[in-house]
């Protein structure tokens, strides 16, 4: 790669780890670039809106054409697409049946469903469409939504009983919600249907925002056999490894969940 080049895209990658800037010093210690050649190389992106520069705190951060770079790959970034080798991978690690949903309206939608080797397992084809409330992707694209969301779903929404776990009293889903952020992820006992539970995780978008959640469902029957251990730190991965294909970045998801809650 041609040494101009290679400096500009460590530069970039060095201010993305960096998001409130790094001086001229900073920089040119970090990536051992003379102090001279740095600077063209600095006023060159800034012309390009690659970076911009503060002259209060006299540091360099991303510029807008960054971004601009991002949303272009990502609107032509299909998330089935990008799920489907990691939603296959999981199925095979886990030997379990997993589903990608989305929220539509006061609903979750399958998208995408992988089938594992199970004899007995429960089959919710792409397509089908299931209650926020009472199961564990649901609970999870709840959980992960804005204050104001929430609410406005528990006023449009009546908590029907659909089996004798189903949860019905607001108060009762809100403490349910709050555990499934602090944990990360979600499980539901029966909740739907009898002799039906499920496990989900979140996954995020650019936005720090949850676009979708992946479920495995399994039937009470082989609780004794499943490692549940196993289930959540895979869960988790595939989780974690789509929201990175999505464009998400930790840290900030965090930031954003925080400030959702602390109005």
């Amino acid at each position: 790669m041609v040494k101009s080049a290679s400096r500009v895209i460590r530069i970039l990658e060095l201010l993305a780890a960096n998001k409130n800037g790094l001086a001229h010093k900073d920089i040119a210690e970090d990536l051992v670039i003379p102090k001279g050649s740095l600077s063209k190389l600095l006023v060159n992106l800034i012309e390009t809106r690659y970076l911009s520069f503060d002259s209060a705190s006299k540091t360099y951060k991303l510029g807008s054409r960054v971004l601009t770079l991002a949303n272009s790959y990502l609107s032509g970034l299909d998330m089935v697409q990008a799920a489907q080798p990691i939603v296959r991978e999981l199925v095979a690690k886990t030997d379990e049946s997993a589903s990608l949903l989305v929220r539509e309206g006061n609903l979750a939608l399958v998208v995408h469903r992988q089938y594992g080797n199970q004899p007995m397992s429960f089959r919710l084809g792409t397509g089908a469409r299931i209650p926020l409330y009472a199961t564990a992707s649901g609970k999870t694209l709840l959980a992960f939504s804005s204050k104001e969301e929430i609410d406005a779903y528990l006023s449009s929404v009546e908590l029907k009983p659909l089996t004798h776990n189903t949860i019905t009293n607001p108060l009762t889903l809100l403490r349910e919600l709050e555990s499934i952020r602090s944990k990360g992820v979600a499980h539901c006992l029966q909740e739907q249907f009898e002799g039906l539970s499920a496990i989900a995780a979140p996954i995020f978008g650019l936005d720090g925002r949850v676009s979708a959640s992946l479920t495995i469902m399994y039937l009470n029957i082989r609780t004794s056999e499943i490692d549940f251990s196993l289930l959540e730190d895979a869960l988790k991965k595939a989780c974690n490894e789509l929201s990175a294909c999505l464009g998400f970045r930790e840290a900030e998801t965090r930031g954003v969940i925080r400030e959702a809650f602390s109005r």
